[in-house]
């Protein structure tokens, strides 16, 4: 009987060197927020080479699971390859996934997330090895793999955007917790009473920071813009309170999370933790409030962070599959 490591090589997935092959198949990667969805096939050494973008659906979790799959088609015709050359899949979801039963929880940004199994439902529908997971836990993965992350032991990705959301990676491999919550950051009791009912979905921290809060406040403020992108477009004295209110929650937030992991950098993305303007607001806050506040960066993969991560992740269900 041959070693596992000799038949995968003789099966082609494998060189010499005992890694994945890139060419020897496709991996199907998605970033599944709470207003859009990202798609993209990569090889198997993680390059990205188609990628779509669209509003993700509000229809429940069965549209969820074909807008997925509607996605893929998309993509596999723009590249003109068949269903059967991908191999694996990785999608990260804004929600909090149990490890071991698969369980959906603290979803509240999509409408029916946590309804059924679509962890399920979605391997039925790929046929192939799924690694589903948060999607901030994606970003830090592929932020420890391919980012800013690289060659530290311990890695932070704070996504700020419709929501706030955190991943953690600890000598390389995430840190999901007992129930899948770990880096669950928008629970932290901050900025709102965390007894307070109306908290206890989204969590105080995301209650006064997701962009919903933000723009009542802009609005409240003054501001004349009609979104988020349109007061950072043209900056008035509105914005300055929004900033104000992220920089210095975000920045409270970063503070517990450094009193107990101590890493060596913090890591923002997100649509608006890519900001250099929210980077600035972040950083002044922590001066105010630490003697040594810890390395604060914005992620070099942009809006791909997640999808890289996704790759990785796809890669660990496919050689999992193949052992």
């Amino acid at each position: 009987m041959s070693h596992p490591d000799a038949a995968l090589r003789e099966a082609g997935w494998t060189g010499a060197d005992g890694r994945l092959r890139a060419d020897h198949g496709l991996l199907l990667v998605g970033d599944i927020g709470g207003t859009k969805m990202l798609s993209a096939l990569c090889d198997l050494g993680g390059t990205v080479l188609q990628t779509m973008r669209e509003p993700t659906t509000r229809e429940g979790a069965p549209a969820l699971v074909a807008q997925v799959v509607a996605q893929r088609d998309a993509l596999l015709a723009r590249t003109g390859r068949q269903a059967e050359a991908i191999v694996a899949a990785g999608l990260g979801l804004p929600a909090s996934i149990e490890p071991g039963t698969g369980r959906i929880h603290r979803g509240p940004n999509i409408p029916g997330l946590e309804e059924g199994d679509i962890g399920a439902d979605l391997g039925r529908a790929l046929g192939v090895p799924l690694a589903l997971e948060n999607d901030a836990n994606m970003a830090a993965l592929g932020e420890a793999w391919a980012g800013e992350g690289r060659g530290r032991d311990v890695v932070v990705h704070i996504a700020i955007g419709t929501g706030i959301g955190m991943g953690i990676v600890v000598d390389g491999r995430l840190l999901r917790g007992a129930t899948g919550a770990a880096g669950e950051i928008a629970f932290l009791p901050l900025g709102a009473d965390p007894e307070d009912p109306a908290t206890h979905v989204s969590g105080p921290l995301e209650h006064c920071i997701s962009s919903e809060a933000l723009m009542r406040l802009y609005r409240a403020s003054g501001g004349q813009g009609a979104s988020l992108r349109d007061a950072f477009a043209a900056p008035e004295a509105a914005l300055d309170a929004v900033l104000d209110r992220l920089g210095t929650l975000v920045a409270r937030g970063i503070q517990s999370v450094a009193a107990i992991l101590d890493p060596g950098a913090i890591i923002l993305g997100g649509s608006l933790g890519a900001r250099p303007e929210v980077l600035a607001a972040v950083e002044a806050a922590l001066a105010r409030g630490m003697a040594r506040p810890p390395r604060c960066a914005i992620s070099p993969l942009g809006d791909r962070a997640a999808l890289v991560g996704a790759a990785r992740a796809a890669r660990r269900a496919l050689a999992s599959a193949l052992e």
